[in-house]
């Protein structure tokens, strides 16, 4: 009896083993392997920004046979002659790439007695009009360099320029097509820079933008950087300070030779919708 029971508990005990050892992975089967979800694209953020530009205006102008003359208009004063405008901005990025447009349109208008005895226009009196566009259209790709909190991309695009100067003389000059004529320039410069968006906390961020190019007879380039904060996840409020350069010759238009050179420059303060 007792050898009966001693052959039972071992039949047990084998047929246990046969169990476990059965439910362990065969080194002859393919084990299955962990399913990893696919990474997927970082989402895109759109701005919207509306702002005002401060800006005083320097460079020189002319025409035709007569020598190019130095202007300097400040703020204030082109405020006083301002007559509609609009300044807006859409951007789209993530954490690769980036894409925007810039638009900036005013139209002024003022007189002028001419004094200088040396002028063509001596003793003339014009009204001038000046209706000009600036359509930056870019994008880029991010430049992995920095912390996690700097987006940093190297942009390319296009700078459009329209510009048109209407001008009213009393009496008609000599060299001047009549006493009431305007003139209508537009032209593209090819652009490439950087962009920045620092992120300094849940509220405060900086902005940093800048690029240059141009063509044989056109040139341009600007540069701005700004502080902003964050009021909700969707609006926020910016305030710094920007500068652009324009340069632009045409020697084959009505007047054989249009010359037009310009700085921009002043504060700017704007309001951005996110989302």
């Amino acid at each position: 009896m007792r050898r009966y029971l001693a052959s039972v508990i071992v039949l047990a005990g084998l047929c246990g083993a046969s169990a476990q050892a059965a439910d362990l992975p065969s080194p002859d089967l393919p084990t299955k392997k962990e399913v990893v979800a696919p990474v997927l694209p970082s989402s895109w953020h759109y701005e919207i920004t509306g702002y005002g530009w401060g800006t005083d205006l320097s460079g020189e102008a002319g025409v035709g046979p007569f020598p190019s003359s130095p202007f300097f208009i400040n703020f204030l004063k082109l405020l006083q002659h301002f007559q509609g405008g609009l300044m807006t901005s859409f951007v789209a990025r993530n954490d690769n790439f980036i894409a925007g447009i810039d638009v900036i349109l005013s139209r002024i208008g003022f007189g002028q007695n001419f004094r200088d005895p040396t002028s063509a226009l001596f003793g003339d009196h014009a009204n001038l009009t000046l209706t000009q566009g600036i359509f930056t259209a870019f994008g880029g790709i991010r430049i992995p360099v920095g912390p996690p909190n700097l987006q940093l991309y190297g942009t390319g695009g296009v700078r459009y320029f329209y510009s048109r100067t209407a001008l009213d003389l009393s009496f008609p000059v000599s060299g001047f097509p009549s006493a009431g004529f305007a003139i209508t320039k537009n032209w593209a410069d090819p652009v490439a820079g950087l962009a920045a968006h620092y992120i300094i906390n849940d509220k405060w961020f900086v902005n940093f933008l800048a690029d240059m190019g141009g063509l044989s007879e056109s040139a341009t380039g600007q540069v701005l950087g700004s502080f902003g904060y964050n009021w909700t996840p969707a609006f926020s409020t910016t305030l710094g300070y920007r500068a652009m350069y324009t340069y632009f010759r045409d020697q084959s238009g009505p007047l054989h030779d249009y010359r037009y050179q310009s700085w921009m420059y002043g504060p700017f303060a704007g309001a951005k919708y996110s989302f």
